[in-house]
């Protein structure tokens, strides 16, 4: 349907706020309705502002000839109320556009609207224009969806009332189920809640009927509880129990009670206690480990002293940094409790006890640690530091002979499913056939824990200085999980 110009100038200057360049904007757009409403297969409406905020007039239409319309009488003239085309009066006062808003179309029509601003020179929205397309179909298709949503919930209900009803689903749940009134009385319960009340004194007693708060005084409940989700542990007649309430309501939200839960965890807080007792006990035993082995290092230091030879000496040392190496795990092992080892906190501290004890404080001698965070069952991080200690002594007693100065850099990470171990050093250096030539107690050391114990591979190499690559398997899930919680296979 084309607008004349009479029209439109009319329609504007009747109801809209406009100026009359305003209106001349407005015509030049409503000249082009037609072919828009042909190209898009869809009614094409210009609005404009009017002095009731609420409301728009429309001012042009175009219904196209190249589909149906939505409409059959003229709506020209008449308003565009904000409750019924909230898109057009968002438009309107915001004058950004909106796309697939829904509304109510002047004849009663499901419609879904898109609507962009129309623009005078100074930026102000005088109208809208605006594209309208029927969804009659999608909101019935969404009625029947959610009517067949709601048959599906009253079909559910139904089922399970008569599940309770026969007992059939509450009777096979482990935990003790009630249903309360809102005056909290019982109107069911299952089996298992009928033991639980059984064994704190209600043996052969009727409780259905019979409310809550006077069989179980402990849980001090109010009619308000009952509207409330609500957890409570308490412990009655020697057993420990919670308590689950989720509050039911009407069709109305009125409170109408509340379902229960009732489980027994009378085994899981004597299983927790019997755990604490036993970290107790573990921290105990490995700091009177560590105490023994600082008591043997101290031994071995005196008999380091007394000893004449050189070689004595250095042959008592090297077993003195081998014992506080264990016994740094050993003080992590004290303060955690468990049978797991921070293989970042382990390595400082025994770090920082070689460095003590065995830099030459006349020589620039730097070690570099970088450690990623992660944890390993005692027997693997026992092995690391150990290697660890053997590796750092090599490197301080042969890399920088003759040499004031250098550096070794130590990395511990975790790859994946793997540990890698890189001690490198900038000193003089090793060739791979001396080392395979060398028959040290130390390097013996190393190899058997990284073959027999850790399982893992070692690797020397000889660049700028000496650089040892060690990998094993991490080994943390079962064997960390039953060492941790004393689980059995």
């Amino acid at each position: 349907m084309s607008i004349t110009t009479k029209d439109v100038s009319e329609i504007c200057w009747q109801y809209a706020d406009l100026q009359a360049d305003d209106i001349k904007i407005i015509q030049e757009i409503s000249d082009m309705l037609q072919i828009m409403a042909d190209l898009t297969q869809a009614d094409i409406f210009v609005d404009c502002v009017t002095k009731d905020p609420d409301a728009a007039i429309v001012v042009a239409e175009a219904k196209p000839r190249t589909a149906r319309s939505l409409y059959r009488f003229p709506v020209a003239g008449q308003l565009a109320l904000r409750k019924n085309e909230p898109a057009v009066l968002r438009t309107m006062q915001t004058g950004l556009p909106t796309i697939g808003m829904r509304g109510i179309s002047q004849e009663g029509v499901p419609i879904k609207q898109s609507v962009v601003p129309i623009k005078n020179k100074n930026s102000r929205t005088i109208g809208v224009l605006i594209m309208e397309q029927d969804i009659t179909e999608q909101v019935t298709q969404e009625k029947k969806v959610k009517d067949l949503m709601e048959t599906a919930e009253h079909l559910s209900e139904t089922l399970f009332k008569v599940a309770f009803a026969e007992g059939k689903v509450s009777n096979i749940l482990p935990d003790g189920l009630l249903i309360l009134d809102k005056n909290g009385e019982i109107t069911y319960h299952n089996i298992a809640a009928r033991d639980i009340f059984d064994r704190i004194g209600f043996r052969g007693k009727e409780i259905k009927g019979k409310k809550i708060v006077d069989i179980l005084p402990e849980l001090d409940f109010r009619y308000d509880v009952l509207a409330e989700q609500m957890y409570i542990e308490s412990q009655l007649a020697g057993l420990n129990l919670v308590f689950t309430s989720v509050p039911l309501k009407s069709s109305d939200e009125m409170a109408a009670g509340a379902l229960m839960l009732i489980r027994d965890i009378t085994e899981i807080r004597i299983k927790e206690k019997e755990l604490m007792l036993q970290t107790v006990v573990i921290k105990e035993i490995h700091h009177r480990i560590k105490n023994n082995l600082q008591t043997v290092a101290s031994l071995l230091r005196l008999q380091a002293r007394r000893a004449d030879s050189d070689q004595t000496k250095k042959a008592l040392q090297d077993s003195i940094n081998r014992i506080m190496s264990i016994a740094v795990v050993h003080e992590v092992l004290s303060k955690e409790g468990m049978d797991i080892v921070d293989v970042k906190s382990a390595v400082t501290q025994m770090l920082d006890m070689i460095t003590h004890s065995m830099l030459d404080h006349e020589k620039d001698i730097k070690v570099n640690l970088t450690c990623d965070s992660f944890t390993l069952i005692s027997r693997q991080a026992t092995s690391l530091i150990l290697i660890i200690n053997e590796l750092l002594h090599n490197a301080l007693e042969h890399a920088f002979v003759g040499r004031d100065s250098g550096t070794v850099s130590i990395s511990v990470s975790r790859q994946n499913n793997d540990v890698l171990l890189v001690v490198e050093d900038d000193g003089i250096g090793c060739s791979k056939e001396d080392l395979n030539k060398t028959n040290s107690l130390g390097l013996n050391i190393i190899k058997t824990l990284v073959e027999e114990d850790l399982k893992g591979i070692i690797n020397f190499t000889e660049s700028d200085g000496t650089r040892v690559e060690v990998k094993f398997p991490f080994s943390f899930t079962e064997e960390v999980w039953h060492a941790s919680f004393g689980g059995g296979r």
